[in-house]
Formats: structure tokens, C-alpha cells, sequence
């Protein structure tokens, strides 16, 4: 198998590992605190208590933090294929939360979505079936214009579900021994401990461990990668170069492992990788993030007029390897075969939509668009039928990569700008990094689950560009119900956004009145309609702004955000 890079190579930049002027850079001074394994819980029901803490990240200075059932970041969860998964969510924060079961495929009711909200003092009852292959999952706090700031203060933790056919090959799995949960995160810090809250930071925490290292046996390993930051994206190797095997990606095992010297990860994206250390004991190595690869156009490049951070467009190192002892029983080669799991048939597709990513922003500001319009809850922005194969492209014409992600299961990608993907990106995905000027095409099946009233979100996975609505919804009906959906609400889009001019709306029902109104709910504009389900309107003599289009029918209305630039 030949190696595959994603990015064209540059000219390598000095090492620097910053934070906040916390770090020496003193080579022993940079990997002097053990790497945090978070504990593995296989239990019947879980608790997970979310609620504030305090942590101690460096000697003597203490942060304020969020924690699920614990200071930072919460245990890992094991759960098995086909069993019942029951957890209990409490929330002792001052504020609403509830938490989403990233990449699981689960009833819309439990999925986490905006639409759930766990009050303060409230508990929140999961349940439901296991139907997700082995893999690396994981859960995080999605609350309306809060997610980007719990996960900040380190609301997350792994999941890993486990399954027959994993379980049939020669691979690591003893979890903390040759089997290891990594979680990549950036933050910055002020002066006095407290978290800063933006889209990038200067100080590396893997597992919430600063200058991390971790103890490998000197055998076949597996690091399960996760980029858990709010913006920054990681094109992860090896400070020298060496090869490793990437055996799964965010929806489960590849069906043969893919030799690689990078992997970019993008936000929210896994990826499970092998590495040999076989005859190697007494050595260690250098996992780096090699962010002088990164297009321009990337969050953590080193574009100059996005936010600043000592670690964009540098490469520095993540997480210090140190090779001991092999174990008893060590996997020493990798297998040649892995999983069974089949792309779907384009053929066999019933519909295909188009999701145009637009907008002209920062990394962690702006307005950015999906199909030119803002996250509204009361707004449904598809619907799709039970049992329904589509195809999703997914054009970016805005000014940054945009890492997009879909709730209610796994896709497949079929094709970069028309070309097939590389090798490692050809497994079961939700997260895929859409690049400016890219258009990806991904297929899914929406199968086993209509929404009953609860939406399924897709969105993008920047944190900060989520909460500021660059995000939407879609429900799934069985068409030979006939029932209807409880948080169903007319669709109806509105184009260009943002505009200067005039702007362009269309809905699926008889417009009979239209209104413009600015963020305060005032009402600045009304016309009647004409009774068709299209039109345009002059916006030309309105201050520029946010404002709220609502288009009124005779059975009721939907309201559609725009911008007057």
C-alpha cells in the first residue's frame, strides 16, 4: 500500500508548543505530565453529571471548568452493538444543557439536538438500541447558542461500541494498555487560570493533559483520534515521517487498513490508526500537528487576516510516545483485512439535494449560510422519507473550509470536485471537511427511524460558526402514515444572502402577506401578497442588518432570516 497525503507538503517551519506563556521550551520540560486516560465504564445504565468544577492543568493555577462526571472531559463509555444503551443525563449547571451522541445512530427523540433542552436541577432519561458497527464515537453538549462554550469548558468524553466482527480480528483492544483514547484539543488561557473563549488556542491539552506523554508497549499499538477543538483542524503524523495504518474512520472499521504518514482531522472527526513499535523499546517519538501544510483557507493555517494563535500555520508536537516492555500477549502485525462494510449504490438513490455552504467570515465570526439561510428552531428545512437513499451535494462557496456534519447516522463520500476520494475517507463518515471551492458529494440511507416531532440537525462543526446558526433541520416521515409532525413547520428559503439589493424567496404554500421585521420583533416592512409561492422584495432602502422575513399563508406562516448588507 503506498502512502497518501491529503496535503501538499511545504517547507517545514520551526517546532513551537505555546501556552500562554506557561511552557518552557525546554525539551524536558515539554512532555513532563503523564497522559490522562479517561476511565472505561461498561455498566447497565450510566450517570453522567454535568456541572461545574474546578482543575488543576498546571501546577498551582486553577481553572474554573465544565465536567461530565468529571473535573474536565467524562469517562468512556462502552457500549456493545445490538444492546440497549441506557444513560441518565443530570444537569447541575446554572444553565440549560443536554447532550448528543455523536455519530450514533439513534431515535431523533434521543439524539440531543437543539430542540432538547435539560433545565437546570433536571434529568434527562436515554434509551435506546445499539446499531452502530465498532467504532469511536463520542458526546458532547449541543444546547442553542451554548454548544461552542460547554464544550469549552470540556464537556465531552468517548464512546466505544464494540461488536462480533471486531471482536473476530487480531487487533489491540485492552484499553489503556495497548489500546488508547486521544483527544486533541486546543485552548488559551488568561493569567489567572480561566479559560479564554474563541476559536483557537496557543496551548495543546491531549485528554486535557498539557505536555502529555504516554507509555507504549513496544508492539503494534492503536490510538483512537479524535479533534475535539473548537475550530482548529490537525493534519496529524509523525515528527520523523513513519508510516502508520488507518483501520477506521468516524462511523467504523475501513475494510483494509490504509497506509498513511498524515491524517487530517477535522472538527468532531476520528480516526482510529495502528502504529508499530515493534523493536523499539527504550525509544519514544513525536505525534505533531503539521499545521504549515494547511491550505490558507484551513482553520489553524496561517492566513493572516483570520484570529491569531502562536499555533496556527506552525507544526508542533502533540503527545510524546516513550516505547516500554512489550505486553505478554502482543499484536505484532497488521491485519491485511478488516471490516465488511459496503458503500451504497448510487443507482439506488431516490432523491439528491444540493447544500450550498456560503458566507464571508472569520474562524470564529461571520455570517455563513446553509442553502443562504440561518438556523431557525421553528423551521424545517427537509423532509425525507423512511427508508430513503439520498445523495447530498455539498458545494462551498464561502471563503473557509467548513467541517460538515450530519445527525441520525453515517454516509458515505462518493466524490471530491467529481475525483473519488482518497482510500482513508471511503469508510462509514458523518464529519467530512468541505474546503473552499470544493464540492463533495456524499450518499446515506435515513432508515429504521421516523423523527416523531423530533428534527435531526446537519450543520457545521465549527463550533462558534454552529452557535451562530450555520446549522439546520430534517425530519424523516413515513409517507404511508399520514401522521404529522408535532415540530413540523412550513419551508420556505430566501437568496442571495447576505444582499445589497433585493432578495429572492420562495415557499411551499400560497403567500398571501408578507412582513419584514429587525431582530427586536419591530415590524419595519409590509405588502401583501400576490397568492404564489414566489416572489421578490426591494430591500434596497433598509439599513444594513440582521432581519426576519415572515411569509404568511392562509393556514399559517414561517419565518426566514436574512441580511441587508
Amino acid at each position: 500500500m503506498g502512502r497518501l497525503r491529503t496535503y501538499p507538503m511545504s517547507t517545514m517551519k520551526p517546532i513551537a508548543f505555546c501556552a500562554a506563556s506557561l511552557l518552557s521550551l525546554s525539551a524536558s520540560a515539554q512532555f513532563s505530565n503523564p497522559l490522562a486516560i479517561p476511565p472505561a465504564l461498561d455498566l447497565d445504565t450510566f450517570d453522567l453529571v454535568v456541572d461545574e468544577h474546578v482543575h488543576e492543568f498546571y501546577p498551582g493555577l486553577l481553572t474554573p471548568t465544565y465536567g461530565a462526571s468529571a473535573e474536565y472531559l467524562g469517562p468512556t463509555l462502552l457500549i456493545h452493538k445490538n444492546d440497549t444503551a441506557r444513560i441518565r443525563v443530570h444537569n447541575d449547571l446554572a444553565q440549560i444543557t443536554n447532550m448528543h451522541w455523536h455519530g450514533l445512530h439513534v431515535p431523533a427523540e434521543f439524539d440531543g439536538g437543539p430542540p432538547r433542552e435539560i433545565a437546570p436541577g433536571d434529568v434527562w432519561d436515554v434509551k435506546y438500541q445499539v446499531k452502530n458497527p465498532a467504532g469511536t464515537y463520542w458526546y458532547h453538549p449541543h444546547p442553542h447558542e451554548f454548544t461552542a462554550e460547554q464544550a469549552n469548558m470540556g464537556i465531552a468524553g468517548f464512546i466505544i461500541v464494540q461488536d462480533d466482527e471486531e471482536a473476530a480480528l487480531d487487533l489491540p483492544r485492552t484499553y489503556g494498555v495497548d489500546d488508547f483514547p486521544i483527544v486533541v484539543q486546543d485552548r488559551r488561557f488568561l493569567a489567572n487560570g480561566s479559560f479564554v473563549f474563541g476559536p483557537f488556542g496557543d496551548s495543546v491539552l491531549v485528554n486535557g493533559t498539557p505536555r502529555p506523554y504516554l507509555e507504549c508497549p513496544a508492539q503494534v499499538v492503536r490510538l483512537r483520534l479524535l479533534n475535539g477543538s473548537n475550530a482548529r483542524i490537525y493534519p496529524l503524523g509523525f515528527e520523523d515521517d513513519r508510516p502508520f495504518a488507518v483501520i477506521a474512520s468516524d462511523g467504523g472499521l475501513l475494510n483494509a487498513p490504509v497506509t498513511m504518514d498524515r491524517i487530517p482531522l477535522s472538527n468532531g472527526e476520528r480516526a482510529e490508526i495502528l502504529l508499530d513499535l515493534t523493536g523499539m523499546e527504550g525509544d519514544s517519538l513525536l505525534l505533531m500537528s503539521f499545521g504549515s501544510e494547511l491550505p490558507a483557507t484551513v482553520p489553524g493555517s496561517s492566513y493572516i487576516l483570520w484570529e491569531s494563535s502562536a499555533l496556527s500555520g506552525i507544526d508542533f508536537p502533540v503527545l510524546r510516545i516513550r516505547v516500554t516492555t512489550p505486553t505478554a500477549s502482543p499484536v505484532t502485525a497488521v491485519p491485511a483485512t478488516l471490516g465488511t462494510a459496503q458503500p451504497y449504490d448510487e443507482s439506488l438513490a431516490t432523491n439528491t439535494r444540493m447544500k450550498i455552504l456560503s458566507g464571508t467570515g472569520m474562524v470564529g465570526m461571520g455570517m455563513f449560510y446553509i442553502n443562504g439561510q440561518m438556523f431557525d428552531l421553528n423551521v424545517i428545512n427537509d423532509t425525507i422519507a423512511l427508508g430513503a437513499m439520498e445523495v447530498w451535494t455539498i458545494e462551498n462557496i464561502s471563503n473557509m473550509a467548513h467541517p460538515f456534519h450530519i445527525h441520525g447516522g453515517s454516509f458515505f463520500v462518493l466524490d471530491r470536485n467529481g475525483a473519488a476520494p482518497p482510500a482513508w475517507e471511503r469508510g462509514a463518515k458523518d464529519v467530512v471537511l468541505v474546503d473552499a471551492g470544493e464540492s463533495v458529494r456524499v450518499i446515506m440511507r435515513f432508515d429504521d427511524y421516523t423523527t416523531d416531532g423530533w428534527p435531526f440537525m446537519y450543520h457545521c462543526h465549527n463550533l462558534l460558526h454552529e452557535d451562530n446558526m450555520m446549522m439546520a433541520q430534517y425530519i424523516v416521515v413515513d409517507p404511508n402514515t399520514g401522521s404529522t409532525e408535532k415540530h413540523v413547520r412550513t419551508g420556505a428559503t430566501v437568496f442571495p444572502v447576505p444582499s445589497d439589493r433585493s432578495i429572492a424567496f420562495e415557499a411551499d404554500f400560497d403567500i398571501v402577506a408578507i412582513e419584514v421585521s429587525d431582530p427586536t420583533g419591530l415590524a419595519v416592512r409590509r405588502t401583501k401578497g400576490n397568492g404564489a409561492t414566489k416572489g421578490s422584495l426591494d430591500i434596497g432602502m433598509l439599513p444594513a442588518g440582521p432581519y426576519i422575513l415572515n411569509l404568511i399563508g392562509a393556514t399559517g406562516s414561517v419565518r426566514v432570516k436574512f441580511v441587508r448588507e
